[in-house]
Formats: C-alpha cells, structure tokens, sequence
C-alpha cells in the first residue's frame, strides 16, 4: 500500500463512529455503526505512530 493510503486520517471510519455515538445517545441501532467504524479504521485516530516520515 502506498506511504500516502497509510498517512492520511481514516476520514469513513471516524464518520461512522460517530454515528454510532449518535445513534447509541439516540437509543437506536449502534453496535453495526461501530463495527464499520473498527473495520474502516476509525479507532486508528487514537495511534500516535502515524508520521508518513522516512520510517520502513
């Protein structure tokens, strides 16, 4: 995978934990929303090692 996919904020999975949130404070279906959001890489915001540098 190239340097820039790797880089670049998981942008589709911070929107669909979001709407996870919001549908769990909204008493609905949450737990789909949340599984996408791991699964589109929306827990990788949290990662600090995230610096496109020169690294291997």
């Amino acid at each position: 995978m190239p340097k820039s996919a790797k880089a670049g904020i998981p942008l589709i999975g911070i929107i669909f934990l979001l709407l996870a949130v919001f549908k769990f404070v909204n008493g609905g279906n949450w737990v789909v929303w949340a599984i996408l959001g791991c699964l589109f890489g929306g827990l990788g915001i949290f990662s600090s090692n995230r610096s496109g540098g020169d690294q291997p």
